[in-house]
């Protein structure tokens, strides 16, 4: 299982890392470059998670009827949105898929760079390249310094490890269902703290950006710019696929949205 880990992940993303480092003569650039690269590989399994969260965004109106007609039978309701998620396609947990995929990905891009940053001893690094021109020479030294960061270490002013949460949460808010239709028929049903779909969103919303915070604070600085990097292409990559979702409302009080 090491070996099939190794193989397919770790040694393929450490040597496009090392490659990417000899080219930009920066850790810092070559990580991000690396991350933007991996998103892009990634789109293809992330692109269902956005067509089911924009299915729901779409379904909002239906799903407020239900809440409201059953609103003294918390099971059928529940049924009756399993039904109508079953009745359009709908994975409510579809994103965990995505979401296990990224976490992959974190985990092996977290092995590359603490390889990366082994300070005096690249031997085992240099077993891993597969080309001798990039293998890193004798007394030669890996500059893990970036921006006041160094990203072998963990942030010491903890910036990355807020700006990731920040992030985070723009990215959790815009999936959120919003359609202007249904604003006013929203607001006119009951509190949503039984809704199985609110309570998943909610979770999301809150749970993810504290995660990235504690993880930011944790890991290597570079793991960390890993992810605020990823979370700024999911909310580009968001906004191209289904809108600002639910940030509208707020971006409207704020004058930058229609």
């Amino acid at each position: 299982m090491s070996l099939l880990w190794n193989t397919l992940l770790v040694n393929p993303m450490l040597n496009v890392l090392v490659v990417l480092y000899r080219v930009a003569g920066d850790l810092g650039v070559a990580i991000i470059v690396l991350t933007i690269l991996i998103r892009f590989i990634l789109v293809p399994v992330m692109n269902p998670s956005l067509k089911s969260m924009k299915k729901q965004r779409d379904l909002q109106p239906e799903l407020d009827e239900l809440k409201k007609k059953y609103k003294h039978d918390k099971q059928k309701m529940a049924e009756m949105q399993m039904a109508l998620f079953k009745k359009h396609g709908i994975n409510p947990a579809s994103g965990c898929l995505s979401q296990i995929a990224m976490l992959i990905v974190l985990i092996a891009l977290f092995n590359v760079i603490r390889l990366f940053t082994i300070n005096g001893d690249y031997s085992l690094i240099n077993s891993k390249i597969y080309s001798d021109q990039f293998k890193i020479s004798a007394g030669e030294t890996v500059n893990t310094n970036f921006l006041y960061m160094d990203l072998s270490k963990p942030d010491p002013y903890f910036i990355l490890a807020v700006l990731s949460g920040i992030l985070q949460f723009i990215a959790s808010k815009m999936t959120l269902p919003y359609v202007e239709k249904a604003e006013k028929a929203a607001k006119a049903t009951e509190p949503k703290s039984d809704d199985i779909a609110f309570q998943m969103q909610q979770q999301s919303l809150y749970m993810m950006p504290v995660m990235n915070v504690i993880i930011g604070i944790t890991l290597p600085a570079g793991v960390v710019l890993y992810i605020v990097v990823t979370t700024l292409f999911t909310i580009v990559q968001n906004y191209f696929s289904s809108g600002w979702g639910g940030l509208t409302p707020l971006l409207k009080k704020l004058k930058f949205a229609k």
